[in-house]
């Protein structure tokens, strides 16, 4: 809608070229067209009816830094909690994540502050991560679901896609393990992280199909 193009380009936080996740480089997001869904069911039932399962949902932690409508903590606070409350409510530790799918919207504060929050749950051994903004644009209040289906793709593929747009990789998010490269995930594991306006921070923790 031209009100929220209107918008994001008065807050500073649209790109004029394109979208540059964790790069030193980047300068904000693209808004993108799309969509995506899941239909969730519980195991027994999907079996019964011999559907192909793509993918399992096992946790979900949701968190607000409650820092007002824009600002962000750079320590990357509202990020880690959320990470934190989704392995609890999933049963499973850092060390066995497969693959991070960040919500990597390119902007200066957003990305800092998620490698941050990243980096205080998995410090520097963490799994792969990469996003997928950078090449189908931020779709909003879509972007978590997409992102979601894209990550069990990826599972199943057993493969990381990587951040074409990603030239050099900046201090603040260096300890992360980006690549404009391809890359093997650890496990059949994905936590794909979601960012919104008023501090917003949502992970998910999904595992592949069986």
């Amino acid at each position: 809608e031209p009100e929220t193009v209107m918008g994001y380009h008065q807050l500073g936080l649209l790109s004029s070229e394109t979208i540059r996740p964790f790069d030193r480089n980047r300068s904000g997001t693209v808004f993108g067209e799309g969509a995506a869904s899941l239909v969730l069911e519980r195991p027994a039932d999907a079996k019964a009816r011999g559907a192909t399962i793509l993918g399992e949902f096992l946790g979900s932690g949701c968190v607000s830094e409650a820092t007002g409508i824009l600002d962000l903590r750079p320590d990357g606070d509202g990020v880690s909690r959320a990470i934190e409350l989704a392995l609890k409510d999933a049963g499973v530790a850092p060390a066995d994540i497969g693959i991070i799918v960040a919500h990597g919207n390119g902007t200066r504060a957003s990305d800092a502050s998620e490698a941050a929050g990243i980096r205080r749950v998995f410090g520097t051994a963490g799994p792969p991560v990469t996003g997928f903004k950078w090449c189908i644009g931020h779709l909003i209040g879509a972007s978590g679901a997409l992102d979601a289906v894209l990550a069990l793709r990826a599972l199943r593929e057993k493969i990381v896609p990587g951040i074409a747009t990603l030239k050099e990789v900046d201090s603040d998010c260096a300890s992360l393990p980006v690549s404009a490269q391809p890359q093997a995930p650890r496990s059949q594991l994905a936590l794909v992280i979601c960012r919104g306006f008023g501090g917003m921070n949502v992970a998910l923790v999904l595992g592949a199909g069986v």
